[in-house]
């Protein structure tokens, strides 16, 4: 099978296919970046909240 690379529609459909980003890496990129939220979240209030805790007490 020979594949004619001057057709135009044949082009414009590999572009469509490279630039555009699946369902599955836009659910990774939200849970990864949602864990380093978290995680930022998380060490700040160990730094910060739970020290005046205990001075309070």
């Amino acid at each position: 099978m020979i594949i004619n690379i001057s057709n135009s529609e044949f082009q414009r459909l590999c572009a469509v296919c490279i630039s555009e980003t699946s369902g599955g890496q836009n659910a990774l990129l939200i849970i990864v970046l949602s864990l380093t939220l978290l995680g930022l979240l998380n060490s700040s209030w160990k730094k910060y909240f739970k020290k005046e805790q205990k001075s309070s007490s």
